[in-house]
């Protein structure tokens, strides 16, 4: 093998290196935006259902339904967080805990923080 088939050989490497590397990084950025999304949702959850309890406390105007829906949203964009945060833990070789948030090895059976089961 002469030297001009070494480099070729060695630019392909390193070119699908890049390239993995790229898509890594994509996926992981995605991830990290889209929860970021997710707790804004949250955010704006949390804040409606303060505006809906200082209502209700102010006129007396039962606002318990509306509450409710906004608690269920919230369940839901919950789990919706936890699956991106597994996701992107997933991504870098970890698992994430459900029972406490935390991250552990991937080949771990239970959290180093809590000991939940993984």
């Amino acid at each position: 093998m002469d030297l001009l088939d070494q480099i070729t050989q060695e630019a392909k490497k390193a070119g699908t290196f890049v390239a993995e590397k790229a898509i890594f990084v994509k996926d992981y950025a995605k991830n990290t935006w889209d929860a970021a999304e997710i707790r804004n949702k949250m955010n704006d959850l949390y804040k409606a259902i303060g505006k809906a309890v200082f209502h209700a406390e102010t006129t007396e105007a039962d606002t318990a339904e509306e509450i409710n829906g906004y608690i269920e949203d919230l369940k839901a964009l919950d789990e919706a967080l936890k699956e991106k945060t597994s996701e992107k833990e997933s991504l870098v070789g970890k698992k994430y805990c459900p029972a406490c948030g935390k991250s552990a090895d991937k080949k771990a059976a239970f959290c180093p923080k809590c000991g939940a089961k993984l």
